[in-house]
């Protein structure tokens, strides 16, 4: 019997005695002694000290050392401070189940109302913990991180934070996009900003009849002189298709990734000049009109 029983016990028997009398006072004292030396009633309070004081400090250690983690990864800010608090909270709830265990209260039905709440909580809240579950597998998995140009979602832009239940986005025309973490994971993300070197494809359509050799070198004279392209790494210039209505050269090179549109938009204009300079024919649609006159 712990001591809140003997308590009620003695209640019940003095029931129908002024609360000043003596006996009504000894019956709760004696109750207590009875429960503190004769029940060994000590050794749980000293066993629910011990717990208390061994349990709060547990949870500042692993508060401290979580907290040290976060800030050593990603998870920092709002998604860090986020985590933190969910930890905390279930860090207190186990330690004031384990609490009342030992003082013998019975928590089985607070355990159970407590599951009820989280499956209820878990249907209502379904697609927040999809986005959720989707934004730790983005963290853990590292496909991106802040300042990386990608592709996700149908969305390209640059990554401008990483929350735990959306990506934020910044589009090249300086919109800000947000997008559920559970699109971003569910679907292809192409990282332009992974590797030091990307590759810049470009195609030139030339008209029939053109000189092979002529159109080849005249690109590749672009390329050579271009200070942005890695030459180092080589190129490509080869004839690629027999259009309908043109030659079409594909030309390939090597660029560092900050450069890439750079070069991509130089390419363009430095190569339609020395067509231009060359006198290579660049094709066009051409529409031809015969009038027919009766006499």
């Amino acid at each position: 019997m712990n001591l809140l029983s003997l308590l009620a016990v003695s209640l019940l028997t003095a029931e129908g005695e002024p609360a000043a009398e003596p006996g009504f006072l000894q019956k709760i004292w004696n109750s207590v002694v009875t429960w503190f030396i004769d029940e060994r009633g000590w050794v749980l309070i000293v066993r629910a000290v011990i717990v208390i004081l061994i349990g709060l400090l547990l949870i500042k250690v692993i508060m401290t050392v979580s907290r040290k983690i976060m800030n050593r990864s990603r998870l920092r800010g709002l998604a860090g401070n986020f985590l933190l608090a969910i930890l905390k909270s279930l860090l207190v709830f186990v330690y004031l189940i384990v609490i009342m265990r030992v003082l013998g209260i019975d928590t089985s039905s607070m355990i159970a109302l407590l599951a009820a709440g989280g499956l209820a909580l878990s249907l209502a809240l379904q697609s927040t913990l999809s986005n959720f579950a989707s934004g730790m597998i983005l963290v853990s998995n590292h496909p991106f991180k802040e300042g990386d140009f990608i592709d996700a979602a149908g969305v390209s832009g640059t990554v401008e934070k990483i929350t735990l239940f959306s990506t934020k986005l910044k589009t090249p025309d300086n919109k800000v996009v947000t997008l559920p973490n559970s699109s971003v994971a569910g679907g292809n993300i192409v990282n332009y900003s992974t590797e030091e070197n990307r590759r810049v494809d470009l195609t030139f359509g030339v008209a029939y009849g053109t000189d092979i050799d002529k159109t080849k070198k005249a690109i590749e004279a672009v390329l050579d002189a271009h200070e942005l392209v890695l030459h180092d790494e080589g190129y490509t210039v080869r004839l690629s298709e027999q259009a309908a209505s043109a030659l079409v050269f594909v030309c390939r090179c090597w660029v560092k990734s900050a450069d890439y549109w750079t070069v991509y938009f130089d390419l363009n204009e430095r190569v339609t000049e020395k067509f231009g300079k060359e006198g290579i024919e660049i094709p066009y649609n051409k529409l031809d009109v015969n009038v027919k006159t009766e006499k």
